[in-house]
């Protein structure tokens, strides 16, 4: 739920990209199946922030091989048909990324995909905040509602930061 920096950091070199996520994981979720999503869905927030298609980003990340096989199906875009009843972002890696990955399958924009991604419940901010990443790298910044930019603390101070990771060249 916090991988965006390191997609900005990274964001010229995919590989790097999906290395990096992956091990910024490790620091606090080791389990092979949270490296895994991490390195998934740093592979997908670089290929939004490169403007890919919402599909390319959802499907051609060049994650095909996961031990996982729940996370396997997830990357190859299963939930695109299920149900919202079928979604639940619980808090565990696994369901949080599907959580999100649907509300951004399911969604045309920003707002959207965000309100969609916290009216599902449960673990709700921890899905907002994935799914938030991902509408924000693929719509822009532009796309996030001023009502809700002029809401976040210190928010000149993170698009500042936010501007210089992108202008590191890793």
């Amino acid at each position: 739920m916090r991988l965006v920096p390191i997609a900005l950091y990274f964001y010229t070199d995919f590989n790097l990209t999906k290395t990096m996520a992956a091990n910024s994981a490790r620091t606090t979720h080791g389990a092979r199946a949270c490296v895994e999503a991490s390195q998934l869905f740093g592979a997908m927030l670089h290929l939004a922030l490169n403007g890919a298609s919402k599909l390319d980003v959802l499907l051609q990340h060049g994650c095909k091989s996961l031990n996982s096989e729940r996370l396997q199906e997830i990357a190859n875009g299963d939930y695109f048909n299920k149900l919202e009843n079928e979604i639940k972002g619980s808090g565990y890696v696994v369901d949080s990324l599907e959580a999100a990955l649907w509300c951004f399958y399911m969604s045309n924009n920003f707002e959207n995909a965000v309100l969609k991604a916290v009216n599902l419940g449960d673990d709700a901010d921890t899905t907002a905040a994935i799914c938030g990443q991902l509408a924000g790298a693929f719509y822009g910044e532009s796309a996030i509602p001023k009502r809700w930019l002029n809401t976040v603390y210190q928010y000149e101070m993170i698009a500042g930061l936010a501007e210089k990771l992108m202008r590191f060249k890793a």
